[in-house]
């Protein structure tokens, strides 16, 4: 009898701490089962491209404080812009090239974004965060991988792509169209993924451009008076010396 019983115990016991090692075992894949995606998926090189990036928020009660986007090294994009989103305030760290790269305000850059960091606001609710960058032009590549570092209130963290094991998100970088018209990443004037312009009126870099213009119409102005002025000064300095012509 004392034999069953202690046989007994064995099996459960054995069976308890195959329950619990499996259970721990499985934790990671059920807390992190969501992966960090990307939209859209996939566009053009040369392009420009507006992406939202979706971390999720899968500890309920741990929100998450902070998200690192890293832009890919060894395909420098020439501009990247965090657009607004409201609760996160973004971070910008850049890098130096050793040869530039064609911009879209600039025919050459060599400074160019290694990351964005968004923080969390105080009193911001939880729940996924849905962070925007407006990149472009896109380069001569077949895909772009996006490490993703998350960190949480408590200090966790968790690494999407690198060395994590976790998949990074990606972009697919179609073939670029000769006969499309260059996109404009701009500060929110980056196209879609269809390469139709995203609307962003009133807009940084609308702005730009109408200061662009009325620059130029100051110059215009200017210079144009400048040379009305001359030409009256010179006319005036002439006619004391000169005799009239009567028939003038």
């Amino acid at each position: 009898m004392a034999m069953t019983r202690d046989t007994g115990r064995r099996r459960r016991a054995a069976a308890v701490a195959a329950l619990a090692t499996a259970t721990v075992l499985a934790w990671p894949a059920t807390a992190y089962a969501a992966d960090v995606t990307a939209t859209p998926t996939e566009a053009r090189q040369g392009e420009a491209v507006r992406m939202e990036f979706t971390v999720p928020q899968e500890r309920p009660g741990v929100p998450t404080d902070q998200v690192e986007i890293r832009l890919p090294a060894d395909a420098p994009i020439a501009e990247v812009y965090p657009m607004s989103t409201d609760g996160w305030a973004p971070r910008i760290t850049t890098r130096t090239l050793d040869r530039p790269v064609p911009g879209i305000h600039s025919s050459a850059l060599d400074t160019v974004t290694s990351s964005v960091t968004w923080v969390r606001m105080p009193g911001t609710g939880e729940g996924p965060a849905r962070l925007t960058l407006s990149m472009g032009p896109l380069p001569q590549a077949d895909r772009l991988s996006f490490e993703v570092l998350q960190t949480y209130a408590d200090g966790l963290v968790v690494r999407w792509g690198g060395a994590g094991q976790r998949p990074a998100p990606t972009l697919a970088l179609l073939p670029d169209d000769p006969n499309a018209p260059v996109g404009h990443a701009g500060h929110g004037g980056a196209p879609a993924a269809g390469g139709a312009p995203a609307p962003a009126a009133g807009g940084p870099a609308a702005e730009g451009n109408d200061d662009s213009l009325l620059a130029a119409g100051l110059l215009t102005g200017l210079g144009g008076g400048a040379v009305i002025g001359w030409l009256v000064s010179r006319r005036r300095g002439r006619a004391p010396a000169e005799p009239a012509d009567p028939a003038t």
